[in-house]
């Protein structure tokens, strides 16, 4: 077992239809975030209830920071610098999503409309050899929820860096899912380690059950059509690759923007030098007036 996460206390940020719950104890987790028009409230994201929870098996709910690193690494570890380094793994042998959304997060500041946390990591925790800062900015407007993740090397050498955002949308059917938009170059399948696979496909997302794929060359926008010609929309500036994963059970499609191909950490993804910041934006907002696909 590891971390115990606790919901500890909520921050509540609300404007015009929109209003997020963000739980900064819990990995610095957006617990929910909803949009009402006045007719009923439409969830953008899958809602956390607050149990506790153990930090190698989070809930499937809300949305969380995925840092230094995003998705799983293979058990032996990656290269790096002409050394094989090896991040503490969980429970199933990978180390998965980064430490970030395993620990708690400090407040910096907070107001009605936003919120910044921080957390910091010692060279070495966790088999992770760098030191570094990381920094989340959430506001939100009547346009919807802005997530800016920063990244900064704080050690004296080069560290490879991975920065991912990892939301649960809410989709329960496989027409549902299937309607998800989006554009990309290519598709790249994952091998059983989690790894990319370097061969690319079409860019195409059937939203099977148990379905995970990354593509590459993505224009930053994803759009899932919901109940009531509503659509759920999502924007990322900083990442050019999106992770997509249905379930095989469970009425949510995971949407995540990620800096760096699943599996390859250190390859050929660019380095964080001593003092850089590395950043990524991510945005989700509801439409109305259109019919799902």
């Amino acid at each position: 077992m590891g971390r115990r996460l606790l919901r500890g206390d909520p921050l509540v940020l609300r404007c015009g239809p929109y209003t997020a719950v963000v739980v900064p104890a819990a990995g610095g987790r957006v617990a929910s975030l909803t949009w009402d028009d006045g007719v009923g409230p439409v969830p953008l994201l899958v809602e956390w209830t607050g149990s506790e929870f153990d930090g190698h098996q989070w809930p499937k709910a809300g949305a969380f920071p995925m840092l230094p690193f995003a998705n799983r690494l293979p058990p032996d570890g990656f290269l790096f610098a002409g050394a094989r380094h090896r991040p503490q793994p969980g429970p199933s042998g990978f180390a998965l999503h980064g430490m970030a959304h395993r620990r708690p997060w400090q407040v910096r500041e907070v107001s009605s409309r936003h919120a910044q946390l921080e957390q910091v990591h010692e060279a070495g925790e966790e088999g992770w050899l760098w030191p570094w800062t990381a920094q989340q900015d959430i506001v939100l407007d009547d346009r919807g929820l802005q997530v800016t993740l920063r990244l900064r090397n704080d050690g004296d050498h080069a560290m490879p860096a991975g920065l991912g955002w990892h939301p649960y949308h809410p989709a329960a059917s496989a027409q549902a899912v299937s309607s998800l938009q989006f554009a990309a170059a290519a598709r790249h399948a994952l091998d059983e380690q989690g790894r990319a696979e370097a061969a690319p496909q079409a860019a195409v997302f059937e939203g099977q059950p148990g379905e995970t794929a990354v593509f590459t060359g993505w224009t930053g926008e994803m759009r899932l059509p919901v109940a009531g010609r509503r659509v759920i929309v999502t924007r990322c500036e900083g990442a050019t690759s999106l992770v997509l994963h249905r379930p095989v059970i469970g009425d949510y499609v995971c949407a995540e923007p990620v800096t760096a191909l699943p599996g390859r950490l250190g390859e050929a993804d660019p380095v964080l030098q001593p003092g850089e910041v590395r950043a990524l934006t991510w945005t989700c907002h509801c439409e109305t007036g259109r019919s799902p696909a």
